[in-house]
């Protein structure tokens, strides 16, 4: 692919028949008021290869083609080489599949080297320009999946989705002690504490509701493997609700004992499946990803302790 320029159709239907493009347009793809605004501002509307006002009638058969804006690489983000896995992507979307370790998106810690350094480097080789429109994040020591919209529409459809509860996200997780319950749900609130950086705890006073399910998939002496499925997606969410549960992530630096590097040099966490309604295709799609090497190098750690 050469053109970084996404582009919708769709023909009119017998129902839309008679009804004004933006009439046809809203309820079709349901841009939103700004995305409408643009459309028109910048002519990336036609019917049947023509311009035509947003009023105007359209008729069965009509071909409209929408265009999304192109855009440029942002100036502060340096194109870099940076390793990570693309699982899948089109016009509109790249899964990624995150090592631990790399940060999404620049920070005054992290300025370069990021993820985004690397799409947009990768996005270069294919003569690509698009912004960074992650959809989710992964906290850098956190690995597995996640998705990146390549364009507005795209990212305010999975936004719409998310709100909707349309995207399902599952984790694994090696955390402390054997857990008791074969499954469970947390409903706990999560707040983020003042002066203390990126640091949350579960508090029903202050906190955002935050859910999240659990399925144990095995248990050893002193450990637990769990399968986690997030409802909302609060930073921390998994860590912070763990921890508060008494099984802190094996790992975990910020609410568990810490890394030990006879287990596990980052926090026992991988984010192992994702599904999502596509906004072109409408359809559910969904994807998967192993667990890495050092999870399962402390996998088999654990089972030749049992």
């Amino acid at each position: 692919m050469t053109n970084s320029q996404a582009t919708f159709y769709h023909q009119v239907d017998e129902t839309e028949h008679g009804k004004m493009l933006k009439q046809v347009l809203t309820s079709r793809f349901h841009f939103s008021k700004k995305m409408m605004q643009r459309l028109k501002q910048n002519q990336l509307v036609t019917v049947n290869d023509q311009l035509r006002y947003f009023t105007e009638r359209v008729q069965a058969g009509d071909q409209i083609t929408i265009r999304m804006m192109r855009e440029e690489t942002p100036d502060y983000i340096e194109p870099q080489e940076v390793p990570f896995h693309i699982v899948y992507e089109d016009d509109d979307l790249v899964v990624v599949d995150k090592p631990a370790g790399i940060v999404v998106h620049p920070t005054r810690r992290h300025p370069d080297h990021t993820l985004a350094n690397g799409l947009f480097y990768h996005w270069k080789q294919r003569g690509e320009s698009h912004k960074m429109r992650p959809v989710t994040r992964l906290d850098k020591d956190t690995s597995g999946l996640l998705v990146v919209a390549k364009h507005a529409y795209a990212h305010g459809y999975f936004a719409k989705q998310m709100a909707k509860k349309r995207y399902h996200r599952t984790y694994l997780a090696v955390v402390h002690h054997p857990m008791a319950d074969d499954d469970g749900t947390i409903d706990a609130p999560i707040y983020r504490l003042p002066d203390q950086g990126t640091r949350r705890q579960v508090n029903f006073e202050l906190g955002e509701r935050a859910i999240t399910h659990y399925q144990v998939v095995r248990r050893w002496e002193k450990a637990t493997l769990v399968k986690l499925r997030l409802e909302t997606g609060k930073t921390h969410q998994i860590r912070v609700h763990l921890a508060w549960l008494g099984h802190p992530i094996i790992g975990d630096p910020l609410y568990g004992t810490g890394t030990d590097p006879h287990l596990l040099q980052r926090q026992a966490l991988h984010a192992t499946h994702l599904e999502l309604f596509h906004p072109r295709t409408e359809t559910w799609v969904s994807w998967e990803s192993p667990l890495p090497s050092d999870i399962q190098g402390l996998l088999m750690s654990l089972s030749s302790e049992s």
